[in-house]
């Protein structure tokens, strides 16, 4: 639990960082990003840099528009980076950062027990939205 407080709290600054109010800049795939999946319902398409897999990001892509960023997780994994604090060092994983001005609308954080296809083990996965829950509703293959 005291792993998953630190990556909420990451992900409050990301959430500070990226602004309140949803914006026009938008963000690209990167250089080197293959397509994943066809489009899944309510999350569009996947494209990700493998080299960057598991954890992602996964980019959502619907229409030919990032609509979102996915990242999993799993404990072994929130080991990877170890920072000092007064009360002892705290492990977590860097997520990538947002361009300016792109914001997110919503997030929805999941523990999948059993894994799931793409990634088996037992692991968080993280949605971030750049659209509304309304627009998230009509992504459909």
């Amino acid at each position: 639990m005291k792993k998953l407080g630190l990556v909420m709290l990451l992900l409050v600054g990301i959430l500070l960082v990226a602004g309140c109010a949803r914006s026009a800049p938008k963000m690209e795939l990167p250089a080197g990003a293959q397509k994943l999946t066809d489009v899944i319902p309510q999350m569009g398409e996947h494209w990700a840099d493998l080299a960057q897999m598991p954890l992602g990001p996964i980019y959502m892509v619907y229409k030919g528009e990032v609509i979102g960023l996915e990242y999993m997780w799993s404990e072994d994994m929130m080991q990877a980076v170890s920072i000092p604090t007064p009360a002892g060092p705290e492990e977590f994983k860097a997520l990538v950062p947002l361009p300016v001005g792109v914001t997110v609308d919503h997030v929805n954080i999941t523990f999948m027990e059993h894994g799931h296809e793409g990634f088996e083990v037992p692991h968080w996965d993280m949605h971030m939205y750049f659209i509304t829950q309304a627009e998230v509703a009509a992504v459909m293959p």
